[in-house]
């Protein structure tokens, strides 16, 4: 696999944290800083999609997610078996 080297500069804190965290997980900052990257590439590409959604269909009425949680919610707190009973 090709890497890039970087240079970055954080707070002195957030380093301290940063190097606690990584050998919390038995890992390298490397790896924390290229997990939580890939994380912020992944939020970008989901605010873009949804975004492009609004463009393409409007945005959801008011009022839907909360409707939709309160029915997820609901779904997992229903036992298994009645869940499968449904479909």
């Amino acid at each position: 696999m090709a890497v890039d080297r970087l240079s970055v500069t954080v707070p002195s804190e957030l380093g301290r944290e940063l190097r606690k965290l990584a050998k919390t997980r038995g890992t390298t900052v490397s790896h924390v800083v290229t997990d939580a990257v890939a994380h912020q590439v992944r939020l970008a590409a989901l605010d873009a999609a949804l975004e492009e959604a609004d463009r393409r269909f409007g945005p959801l009425p008011l009022g839907a997610v909360g409707r939709a949680e309160v029915e997820l919610v609901a779904a997992v707190k229903r036992p298994r078996a009645r869940r499968a009973a449904k479909r």
